[in-house]
């Protein structure tokens, strides 16, 4: 994987300090949910945790945030398409999921929940999780759902969350609260210091088990 000089450090009391010298690689998605602003300060913190953060954004999460925004914190390259330029070509989708370590879908939309739970590969971030079965089948990807409170209580978009759980997914949320559309309800995404717990205790047990 291409480097960029990247400020990453070790947040006291971090889980990824007993990584040492090499700090888990962590693959984060962005699919287009409001919620995607949240994952700017995510990459922030797992960054500043000392762990290495690749992103991969939809296509629709480019019209709400601007890559360069995860460029800023991580240090790293952004992907966004399966056809874009000779560098991402180079890397694709098969070896960003060797490189990673864990997998995190943030914000995780009724869209992309869908697709993984369908097979459906249209794009570069649905592509990647369909590669990444290893790495889901041993507990290592993690969703973390966000929409409105009446999607979220379809039953298509249920069929789908119980789908993705029994692939062997982990969830974190969706949280009760104001939503983006104004309403409160369930839907609004866990707050990055949650999701950056969970990815903490997924790193110490991927640790544990390579002992």
């Amino acid at each position: 994987m291409p480097e960029k000089k990247s400020n990453r450090g070790h947040l006291k009391g971090s889980n990824f300090a007993a990584w040492g010298k090499k700090a888990p690689n962590i693959l984060l998605g962005v699919s287009g949910g409001v919620a995607a602003y949240k994952a700017v300060d995510l990459a922030s913190k797992l960054t500043a945790a000392g762990a290495k953060v690749n992103t991969v954004m939809t296509e629709n999460a480019c019209q709400l945030i601007c890559p360069k925004s995860f460029e800023a914190v991580t240090g790293q390259p952004v992907y966004t398409s399966l056809w874009s330029t000779s560098e991402e070509y180079e890397i694709g989708h098969v070896d960003l999921t060797g490189w990673a370590d864990i997998v995190a879908v943030v914000p995780a939309t009724a869209n992309i929940i869908g697709k993984i739970a369908n097979g459906i590969c249209d794009d570069l971030l649905s592509t990647t999780l369909c590669v990444c079965w290893p790495l889901i089948k041993s507990g290592a990807v993690i969703l973390a759902p966000a929409m409105n409170d009446n999607m979220w209580n379809n039953s298509a978009v249920q069929r789908n969350i119980e789908t993705v759980k029994e692939m062997g997914f982990q969830l974190i949320g969706p949280e009760q609260g104001r939503l983006a559309c104004g309403t409160e309800g369930i839907g609004r995404m866990s707050e990055p210091q949650d999701i950056l717990k969970a990815i903490e205790e997924i790193a110490s047990k991927i640790k544990h088990n390579k002992r």
